[in-house]
């Protein structure tokens, strides 16, 4: 039997890390990836300030993300690597649950991979703003 993609050892090389980062949570919204991804703490910086969480919170703050859009599409747009460092520019589009209204937003992130798990990130969003293409 094949163990489902969460329960796969994390791959080593950065890209392969964030790869599974940006399709576990961002397009399959599997929470059981979160154990296999993330360090603990993971330390996250971001116009909110910079904040230590530990698995569980960064499982809840996915729950709330989630429920504000409805059925969000993620794609990668560009990433590079250098490094321990991955630089990422992604497009997430849904429906507002709010309002009911489209929605599209524009993510630049840098995250830093350490033993095979994210242990840090850097990032930025644009609501509102669609740079595909």
């Amino acid at each position: 039997m094949v163990a489902p993609p969460s329960m796969i050892a994390v791959e080593s090389d950065p890209r392969d890390v964030v790869a599974r980062y940006w399709d576990a949570l961002w397009v399959r919204c599997d929470l059981a990836a979160v154990d296999h991804l993330f360090s603990e703490p993971y330390v996250r910086h971001s116009a909110a300030g910079t904040r230590s969480l530990t698995r569980n919170q960064l499982r809840d703050e996915l729950r709330a993300a989630w429920r504000i859009l409805h059925d969000p599409e993620t794609t990668v747009d560009d990433q590079v690597a250098d490094g321990d460092r991955v630089w990422s520019r992604a497009t997430t589009r849904g429906v507002t649950l709010d309002t009911g209204d489209p929605s599209v937003l524009t993510w630049v992130v840098v995250h830093r991979v350490a033993d095979g798990r994210l242990v840090e990130s850097w990032s930025a969003t644009l609501p509102g703003v669609d740079w595909r293409g």
